[in-house]
C-alpha cells in the first residue's frame, strides 16, 4: 500500500525541518527533506555597511550564533585583504573553542539524548545502583546515592504534577528504549547538570565578546583587547575567570559527557551502521595559528597547515 508520511516539524534540532516519506508497505521508496523557514538575512543586509554584517548574520541562530559572526567577519576581511593581529586571532580561537565544546555537550544532552533515554523509566531506578554505575564510569563528585535519590524525587514531582515540559509527549516505555532504569536516571541527572554547565561556559563569550548570545565582533580584530593592567579590557582578573571556566568545562567533558556518550552508545550498537554512507569524512581544524587570511587558494596553489598560500 502506498502512503505518504509527513513529519513537520522535526523536533530537537537547531532550526526548522520537514520530512516527507513515500512508503511502499513498510518500505521507504523516496524521502524528501525541506527547510520550512526563511529568515531573510541576505535581504536584511542589502544596502548596509558590510562591517556591520556580523551583527545581523548572528541572528540566524541563538545557539550557534558565534560561528555565523566569525564567518561574516572573515568574509569581509577576505574581501578587504585584512590581516588581523595575533592577540585578536588568539581571542577568536578561544571563543570558537568554547563554542565547539559547548555545542557538542548541548547537542548530546539537550537535542538528541531524549531519543535514547527513557525519562519516565528513571523513576524505577535504584539510587544506590545508579551511584555504583556512575562511580564505575568516572570520578565525577556528584555520584552519591543521596544525590541520585534527590534527582529521582525531583523527577517524580515533575511527572506527578504533569509538568514534564520538554519531556512530555514522548514514547516513554517503548521497547526501542534500551537503557536500564539506573542508566536513565544517571543520564537525566546529567541532562539537568548540563543546563547549569552551559550557563557557566558562555561566560567566556561574555568576557571576550561582551555578551551571549550574539557576542560582539570587529572587522580587523576583536572589540575587547587584552591588557593585563586595564580595568576596562580583558585583564589578569578576567583571564583568571577564563582559566577557571575552562578547567570546569574540561572536568565535565572528561568525567560526564564522554563517559555518558560511551555508556549510552554501548546499548545501541545496532545503530552504528544505520544511515551510513561511504564512511569517509574530511575533517580539519578551525583555529588558525599563523597569519590569518581566509582567501581560497587558486587552482593549483598549495596551502600550508596554517592556511597560508604557498606556490604560484
Amino acid at each position: 500500500m502506498t502512503e505518504r508520511v509527513i513529519v513537520d516539524p522535526i523536533t530537537r534540532i537547531e532550526g526548522h525541518l520537514r520530512i516527507e516519506a513515500q512508503m511502499n508497505g513498510k518500505r521507504i521508496d523516496q524521502v524528501y527533506s525541506s527547510g520550512t523557514m526563511v529568515r531573510g538575512i541576505e535581504l536584511i543586509l542589502q544596502g548596509r555597511d558590510p562591517r556591520d554584517a556580523w551583527a545581523f548574520t548572528q541572528r540566524i541562530c541563538g545557539v550557534c550564533t558565534l560561528v555565523h559572526g566569525i564567518a561574516s567577519v572573515r568574509a569581509v576581511e577576505d574581501a578587504l585583504d585584512y590581516e588581523i593581529p595575533a592577540n585578536a586571532r588568539l581571542v577568536r580561537n578561544l571563543m570558537i573553542a568554547a563554542q565547539f565544546v559547548h555545542d557538542h555537550v548541548m547537542h548530546f544532552y539537550h537535542l538528541h539524548a531524549l531519543d535514547w533515554v527513557d525519562v519516565v523509566s528513571a523513576l524505577d531506578a535504584d539510587p544506590k545502583a545508579t551511584s555504583e554505575l556512575a562511580q564505575g564510569l568516572s570520578k565525577w563528585p556528584k555520584a552519591s546515592p543521596g544525590y541520585f535519590a534527590d534527582m529521582k524525587k525531583k523527577l517524580k514531582g515533575f511527572v506527578e504534577a504533569g509538568q514534564l515540559g520538554i519531556f512530555a509527549k514522548a514514547y516513554w516505555g517503548h521497547p526501542a528504549y534500551k537503557l536500564p532504569p539506573e542508566a536513565n536516571l544517571m543520564a537525566v541527572s546529567h541532562y539537568l547538570e548540563a543546563l547549569e554547565w552551559q550557563r557557566d561556559v558562555v561566560k567566556l563569550h561574555t568576557i571576550f565578546g561582551g555578551k551571549n548570545p550574539h557576542p560582539m565582533f570587529l572587522v580587523g580584530g576583536v572589540p575587547n583587547p587584552i591588557d593585563l593592567n586595564s580595568d576596562s579590557a580583558v585583564n589578569a582578573s578576567k583571564l583568571a575567570i577564563v582559566q577557571n571556566v575552562i578547567d570546569r568545562m574540561r572536568s565535565f567533558v572528561d568525567q560526564v559527557y564522554v563517559p555518558d556518550t560511551i555508556a549510552v552508545a554501548s546499548f545501541y550498537k545496532d545503530w552504528f551502521e544505520r544511515g551510513k554512507g561511504l564512511g569517509n569524512f574530511l575533517t580539519f581544524g578551525d583555529f588558525p595559528l599563523g597569519k590569518t587570511r581566509h582567501r581560497p587558494a587558486r587552482p593549483g596553489q598549495l596551502v600550508d597547515s596554517t592556511g597560508r598560500h604557498r606556490g604560484p
